[in-house]
């Protein structure tokens, strides 16, 4: 399997087109970012020390939750690509499994996806540094969000491109993901200001839950100080608004809510793909 998994790795890799396309709405957010998105956040907070990083760590954990996503849909163009033109086929000539052989895929994608991710992540951690002069700390809870979106994105990615039976109909699918994911994880437009329905619609898209426990993460120190200078209905109203924290009704959603809910969801995923294996 470590033969396929290289194989795939190295062909994706030269793949330049590919490897741009994968990466294509965490550079459109960033521009965004650059030319409109951090003043029109910033517009709508209260004036305070920190305000800058603040806004950036509101992003880039949104932009690190989103990668997550797309770097593993993008990897599996090579798995669309090989499964159309029948290279995949060819492979079973050989001694190895139809399972085998679906599994190097998936580890392929995870292993692409994880590595942009860490990618994306060392650039803001720099830029962060650069810009703020803030050191940012890749903890454990850091590491354990990140690798269960990248594998969670994954297995969901895996399940519908399965199904495709041609390289415009996975192209389309690419496309429909790249417009939406950024306002689906409440990029583009700040949650709370949405209607209710839309508001829970994507509470329960698991993305959001990925990028507010990465919010909580990276921003944990400043919460902390604008808790004490913020009057306690503001500070709570903000953390909704911007995703933050997620609202059911008039319930707040916990951070221990959204571990259950990835873990719970990556599970069921895994009981998916092990059955569709098994038939395959």
């Amino acid at each position: 399997m470590m033969t396929l998994i290289k194989r795939h790795t190295i062909l994706f890799l030269k793949d330049k087109t590919s490897v741009f396309f994968s990466l294509l709405s965490v550079f459109i957010i960033i521009v965004l970012y650059l030319l409109f998105l951090s003043e029109n956040i910033a517009a709508n907070l209260p004036k305070f020390q920190g305000r800058a990083q603040f806004v950036f760590l509101w992003m880039f954990a949104g932009i690190v939750a989103v990668t997550t996503a797309t770097a593993t849909l993008g990897a599996l163009g090579k798995y669309m690509e090989d499964k159309v033109s029948k290279k995949s086929e060819d492979f079973l000539i050989t001694k190895i499994t139809p399972r085998t052989l679906a599994y190097s895929y998936m580890m392929y994608t995870f292993i692409i996806g994880l590595v942009f991710s860490v990618i994306l992540l060392l650039v803001g951690f720099i830029y962060m540094f650069i810009k703020y002069d803030t050191i940012l700390t890749i903890s454990l809870e850091l590491v354990v969000i990140v690798l269960l979106s990248t594998l969670m994105h994954m297995m969901i990615f895996y399940l519908i491109t399965s199904s495709f039976k041609t390289l415009s109909a996975f192209s389309g699918f690419s496309s429909i993901v790249g417009t939406l994911i950024g306002f689906l994880a409440g990029i583009y437009i700040p949650i709370g200001v949405l209607p209710v329905f839309l508001q829970k619609i994507i509470t329960i898209f698991p993305t959001t839950q990925s990028a507010v426990l990465l919010k909580n993460v990276f921003m944990s120190d400043i919460l902390s100080s604008m808790s004490k200078f913020m009057p306690k209905e503001v500070y709570q109203e903000t953390l909704v608004m911007l995703g933050i924290q997620l609202q059911w009704n008039d319930e707040i959603l916990s951070s221990a809510f959204s571990y259950v809910y990835l873990t719970g969801f990556t599970f069921l995923l895994l009981v998916f793909v092990i059955v569709k294996n098994k038939k395959t």
